[in-house]
């Protein structure tokens, strides 16, 4: 506190501190305060960090880590992260943090914790190493069980690791198992029996990765899946037209693959259900409907699509008996002037 002078008066006094402030505020536009590292604000639920930088309390997590105490260890990386997230160390807390995770077998927060480390510190970390390590994280969450109890063997969800593949891909388009994890989102779409959207997977495959050895296997398991959806709906032709297509594909452009004779099996099976149905619906004009110029043209229509079927002949036969006759003069066929 400062003792005022008796010859000033309020006035003055007042004019005095609002010049000091003013000046105060001059001095502040003209120099900025800045903070080495963003300010967080007051959150009673972030973990503090025991040391009081960066590095030392890397080091201290590392002792933690290495006597064993991972859960210890765990939150002091978690602190430093939290703390002085711009810090050279702070990439490397994440990268470990994750790893602990991993070990300690929480394997979607492991996931996750990576992610982070990806998207806030790229170049600061092994990168194919953690894109592998997520991998093969999904495929454990694709192939596990969950909701195991005594002698219940629990639900298999294979679509739970449709995110994590697709994160792997956005991730790392370019990465040497990106083309595996897209065929994974696919096979999890598969097993789930979500054929439409396995089928997107796939092709997205073909056009993505048409050199990989995946884009064979994903070509066969595309007409496969469009087989599934066909069955569904055993009249429309649509649907069997372009499962046939896929699996002619293959045929033509894997002829030497271990699977073409699956395939040309597929194939095969499909003409026929095709052709099948063509046929009735040429017959139902024919002896159901009694519209034989409707008949006509879709057994002429049927020879051409189908000209292997077994139907093929009986067709031929209903071509040559509602074939028009030549038009007659007197009971005697007409002659040409």
């Amino acid at each position: 506190m400062f003792a005022m002078h008796p010859g000033l008066r309020c006035g003055t006094v007042g004019a005095l501190l609002l010049c000091a402030a003013c000046g105060l505020n001059a001095g502040a536009a003209a120099a900025p305060y800045t903070e080495a590292q963003p300010a967080h604000g007051w959150n009673i639920f972030r973990l503090r960090p025991v040391k009081a930088n960066p590095a030392e309390q890397l080091a201290y997590a590392r002792q933690l880590q290495q006597a064993g105490r991972s859960r210890a260890a765990i939150r002091q990386l978690r602190a430093l992260v939290s703390t002085w997230p711009s810090a050279p160390e702070a990439a490397e807390a994440q990268f470990t943090y994750a790893r602990l995770l991993e070990e300690r077998q929480d394997w979607s927060s492991a996931f996750e914790e990576y992610t982070y480390l990806i998207e806030h510190y790229a170049g600061a970390f092994p990168y194919s190493e953690v894109l592998d390590r997520q991998f093969n994280i999904a495929k454990l969450i694709m192939n596990r069980r969950k909701a195991r109890f005594l002698f219940f063997p629990g639900f298999f969800s294979p679509e739970r690791a449709v995110p994590l593949f697709e994160k792997i891909v956005a991730h790392g388009p370019e990465w040497s198992r990106s083309d595996e994890a897209q065929h994974l989102i696919g096979r999890a779409y598969e097993l789930s029996q979500q054929y439409e959207l396995a089928v997107a997977a796939y092709a997205s495959i073909q056009v993505r990765y048409p050199n990989s050895p995946f884009a064979e296997q994903a070509a066969l398991a595309r007409a496969v899946c469009l087989d599934h959806l066909a069955r569904e709906a055993p009249h429309n032709e649509a649907a069997l037209e372009e499962a046939w297509s896929a699996a002619a594909q293959f045929v033509q452009r894997y002829p030497q693959s271990d699977q073409a004779p699956v395939a040309v099996k597929l194939r095969d099976d499909l003409y026929r259900r095709r052709a099948q149905i063509a046929f009735n619906r040429a017959t139902f004009y024919d002896r159901t409907a009694r519209q034989p110029r409707a008949a006509l043209m879709e057994y002429q229509d049927f020879i051409r699509l189908f000209p292997q079927s077994e139907w093929t002949a009986q067709a031929q036969q209903r071509v040559e008996a509602l074939s028009p006759h030549k038009e007659k003069t007197d009971g005697h066929p007409k002659k040409d002037a």
